[in-house]
């Protein structure tokens, strides 16, 4: 899977308000009033609309997403491991930052974050395509093909040389 792409804001452009407004100040993705489901919830965090066979959120439930210690996969310390024997994506020495805390938890770093996002991006610069610029064009000499000797039984082995 490639990387995800990024908008002008430093962001990735699926989850950037900026670019992807709703009438309500949110992504319009995450909005429950743009994307509203009959129970007023967002569409694809409503169990009621998209249960599972045990009525839960498939990508909630343990039956549906099982690993083979009994635990949601997801959540399993066994399946997806740290050194430190926790679960990878909740280990702070494993996806820490500096001030000590798990960088998807820490304030600090999520201001740091959006102040580098609203800072200008320069314009990408395209030249011109009327502007033709003033280089010869410089062909290389055609090369001259020799005739090649015939092929002989002699020629092969090297006799008669």
């Amino acid at each position: 899977m490639g990387a995800r792409k990024r908008c002008a804001h430093g962001k990735r452009k699926h989850a950037c308000a900026a670019c992807n407004p709703c009438p309500h100040s949110k992504v319009k993705s995450n909005c429950a009033a743009c994307n509203p489901c009959p129970h007023s919830k967002l569409k694809r965090n409503c169990a009621a609309c998209k249960p599972c066979s045990h009525g839960k959120l498939k990508r909630n439930c343990v039956d549906c997403n099982p690993c083979p210690h009994g635990k949601r996969k997801s959540d399993c310390v066994d399946c997806n491991p740290c050194p430190h024997g926790k679960v990878k994506r909740n280990c702070t020495a494993c996806t820490g930052c500096e001030h000590g805390k798990r960088k998807a938890r820490c304030a600090v770093c999520k201001a740091c974050k959006s102040a580098c996002a609203d800072q200008p991006v320069a314009p990408e610069i395209k030249p011109d395509p009327e502007v033709k610029l003033e280089h010869p064009e410089i062909k290389p000499d055609p090369e001259i093909k020799q005739e090649p000797e015939p092929f002989t039984i002699r020629g092969y082995f090297g006799i008669g040389e």
